[in-house]
């Protein structure tokens, strides 16, 4: 059991994972929700091929450590009279053994953790249905995957055995990780691949960019990981042993022990850092975008229900008579009270608004007293903006205070961005709008999620705002694009929860009116966010069980390389406080380092992250700081008792 008992619990531990993404999204009680059922089972297809990858990772990573621990075994054997053959069938009978195991005892533990997982999940989406159905065929397909596992960890252990002469089988046990080594060269690639992976999280511009260079800041961040526990870290305590102090007793055992240390576990070291990362930076986007929704539906939706309407242009030749009409605010408040009114329902608190919103423009901000704006489709540049147009009596009717006066051609400018409010004159595509001045904040803007890369244009009325859509379209087509922009007019209003069926059906199957009520998008944006904060706990505590496998397989390997070591030190002449005292320096800072590089690759990847969740509409920066605090200290915490149970194993081995 020590030697198969850790594997056995990797194995169980990711098939049980594994299990609970398989069996909800394709269990048949799924369906039953109330929202997002669909979306949800898709997000579990995701979730599968994340954790089929990463169960891989940890059986090879378990299954190495299980080969090393029994390499002495096998040398014996082959010594005795056993050809490799005989050995590699040993191990393919063992695993077969392991394979039966792994599946009759997973699956056991998968159902009931399938079912409590259910309950936490529907408990986030808000739904009414708690029996998780199990489907036979989630069975069938864990096990296959595993099944495969198996196979590849068959053909890894017979290569190993078949490449390794007896000795090499009986010497491989008191053998390190063999990694490059430490020196300048390879430092300075640490260093540069971590630098630049932290620039393009720190100087990312905008939300798009953000999405789209996150997966490039990663991939360096890794790499540069890795380099820095083989290379800086080796070089870093090479310097240290040209130091006059390093010939110091307590300086001198720790220096020499922690070099061997990172030499012999630096890509283990490695993989839990970025297991640690993972895990974070998950549980912060997931469970930041679950307690963003509501800020954001209710930015969205600032009434409990609204009709939009969006204006079409047409010249008399293009007019026919299916066409839609031009529609006034005040006309489209008018017939929201008439269907109200043959509803037989009660509506309140009439606003209507006019505006063009989401934009793509391209701003050019060389002259401080001029903006340049023009249309662009190049998401990834650093100077894209999200335009909107409105009116001044639209933001009036939503409750903006300290709106300039504007006549013809005169706007208002409101934006985010300190560099662009010192603007004096807007160029739209070549038209010019004098700047009349500034506003401070506006208020929520129906369908829009606002963002901190945005530029409000503010007309003084509504054929003003109509020529700019004209000219903004104009410019479009000259640039051979087919897409135009069409401006909205909305009307927002108070209903009873009881009437809003009744009055859909007095509007129809109007195809020109959409139709939208602020309770009904809550629940649906509360399911399919909660079908992401379930998958972020899945895969949280998947990444943050992984890292704990890894420090346990640490302590276990280091402590039976460092009895021997220790017990020489005793021998000749360490007291046995002197040596507990060298242990525990050693292993706190081993085991310490991870967390606390995690948490600085955080820190730089916050940026990043807060721009990412604005895509979702969370701009609050209270919520995301707050998950982010809490969030670290969870998995401190978590990584703080994984230390102090793992360590008594370590303790326990190179005890006298």
């Amino acid at each position: 059991m020590k030697s198969f008992g850790p594997f056995l619990i990797a194995c169980v531990t990711m098939f049980v994972m594994l299990f609970v993404a398989a069996a909800i999204s394709l269990s048949p009680s799924v369906n039953k929700l109330p929202y997002g059922g669909d979306i949800v089972a898709q997000l579990m297809y995701f979730a599968i091929i994340i954790l089929t990858i990463f169960g891989l990772m940890i059986l090879v990573y378990s299954y190495r450590f299980l080969q090393l621990q029994r390499s002495r075994e096998f040398g014996l054997y082959n010594i005795l009279g056993f050809n490799k053959g005989n050995i590699a069938m040993v191990s393919l009978f063992e695993l077969m053994i392991s394979y039966i195991i792994t599946v009759f005892v997973g699956s056991i533990i998968g159902i009931a953790f399938s079912k409590f997982s259910f309950l936490i999940f529907v408990r986030l989406i808000g739904g009414n249905y708690f029996n998780l159905e199990i489907n036979f065929n989630a069975i069938l397909m864990v096990s296959g995957i595993f099944l495969i596992f198996f196979l590849i960890l068959m053909m890894i252990g017979t290569f190993i055995i078949w490449r390794s002469s007896s000795l090499d089988l009986l010497r491989e046990e008191s053998k390190g990780e063999k990694e490059p080594k430490g020196n300048f060269f390879f430092a300075l690639i640490a260093v540069l691949l971590l630098g630049i992976g932290y620039y393009i999280a720190i100087t990312v511009k905008n939300p798009i960019s953000a999405f789209t260079n996150f997966f490039l800041a990663v991939l360096l961040v890794i790499f540069g990981t890795y380099f820095f526990y083989i290379s800086f870290t080796v070089w870093f305590l090479k310097q240290k042993k040209k130091r006059n102090s390093y010939y110091q007793p307590h300086n001198f055992i720790t220096t020499s022990s922690m070099l061997y240390r990172m030499k012999a576990n630096a890509v283990g070291l490695g993989n839990i850092t970025i297991l640690l990362s993972m895990a974070i930076v998950t549980m912060v986007v997931t469970v930041g975008l679950y307690f963003g929704t509501a800020q954001m539906i209710r930015n969205v939706y600032p009434s409990e229900a609204q009709i939009s309407y969006y204006n079409h242009f047409y010249t008399p030749k293009e007019e026919t008579s299916e066409s839609p009409v031009r529609i006034s605010r005040q006309g489209l408040e008018q017939k929201v009270e008439k269907i109200a009114s043959d509803a037989h329902v009660k509506v309140s608190n009439l606003k209507s608004i006019l505006s063009a919103t989401g934009l793509s423009a391209e701003l050019n901000g060389s002259n401080k007293n001029q903006i340049k704006i023009r249309e662009s489709s190049n998401y990834y540049s650093s100077d894209i903006y999200f335009l909107n147009f409105i009116t001044v009596d639209s933001l009036n009717a939503l409750g903006a205070t300290q709106l300039p006066r504007l006549s013809k051609n005169e706007i208002a400018l409101y934006t985010p961005e300190k560099n662009l409010k010192t603007a004096q004159v807007v160029n739209l595509e070549g038209t010019t709008y004098p700047v009349k001045g500034l506003v401070k904040d506006i208020p929520p803007i129906p369908n829009y999620v606002h963002t901190k890369q945005e530029v409000f244009l503010i007309f003084a009325d509504e054929d003003s705002l109509d020529q700019a859509v004209e000219q903004y379209n104009t410019a479009i087509k000259k640039k051979d694009n087919s897409v135009s922009i069409l401006s909205s007019t909305e009307v927002m209003f108070s209903i009873k929860p009881e009437d809003e069926n009744k009055f859909k059906k007095g509007l129809g199957e109007n195809s020109n009116f959409d139709l939208s009520f602020r309770s009904e998008q809550m629940k649906s944006q509360k399911a399919q966010i909660g079908g992401f904060v379930f998958i972020g706990f899945i895969l949280g505590i998947s990444f943050i069980l992984g890292a704990a496998l890894i420090i346990y397989y640490k302590q276990l390997s280091e402590g039976r390389q460092d009895k021997r070591s220790f017990k020489i030190l005793q021998e000749v002449g360490f007291s046995k406080g002197e040596v507990q005292k060298t242990i525990k320096s050693q292993v706190r800072i081993l085991f310490f380092l991870p967390i606390v590089v995690s948490i600085v690759h955080f820190g730089f990847a916050y940026i990043m992250i807060s721009k990412i969740l604005e895509l979702f509409g969370i701009t609050d920066v209270t919520i995301v700081a707050m998950v982010s605090i809490i969030t670290i200290l969870i998995v401190s915490l978590l990584y703080y008792l994984i230390y102090k149970i793992t360590s008594r194993v370590y303790y326990k081995i190179v005890e006298r």
